[in-house]
Parts: C-alpha cells; sequence; structure tokens
C-alpha cells in the first residue's frame, strides 16, 4: 500500500465515524430516553476523535480548528500546501 493509499483510507475512515456521528446525533435528538443509543453517541465521538488524531499527526490538520502540531509550529504551517487531502 502506498502513501497515498494509506492517507485516503485514513481519510475515509474519518469520513465514516463523522458520518456515524451525525446520524446518532439525529437519532438521539429524537429519541433522548434510548440509553443504548446515547452510549453509541459517546462512543462514536471518541472514536472519531481517535480516527481524526490519527489522521492530523501523520497528514497535518483536516480543518481551521485544529491546534497544530508542535512540528508545524517549529517549521511554519502552509495551507496552500499540495496535496489537500480532496486532492489525494
Amino acid at each position: 500500500m502506498t502513501s497515498s493509499d494509506h492517507q485516503w483510507n485514513l481519510l475515509k475512515q474519518v469520513q465514516q465515524m463523522d458520518f456515524v456521528v451525525v446520524e446518532l446525533t439525529l437519532y438521539t435528538d429524537t429519541h433522548p430516553d434510548d440509553l443504548d443509543a446515547l452510549e453509541q453517541w459517546r462512543m462514536a465521538i471518541k472514536n472519531a476523535a481517535a480516527v481524526r488524531k490519527k489522521y492530523e499527526a501523520q497528514y497535518g490538520p483536516l480543518s481551521l480548528m485544529t491546534t497544530p502540531s508542535k512540528q508545524a509550529l517549529e517549521v511554519g504551517w502552509r495551507w496552500n500546501s499540495t496535496p489537500w487531502p480532496w486532492q489525494i
């Protein structure tokens, strides 16, 4: 597996985890007493954060809301550097 394949697969995992969080958020909005769904929602948030953190540690931030890594702060982060996630 090439580096770009690994990056793409990891980005796809981020998207999948985010989708699960959104769907469970919508469900729990309409079913606030479903304790099993609330627990699934909490776990989905943790899982999504872990995958996002893994991606960003290897390939850089996915949004402006992400704190740059120590290395990025030391050398400077260039938002115009390619490839961007959607260019992979």
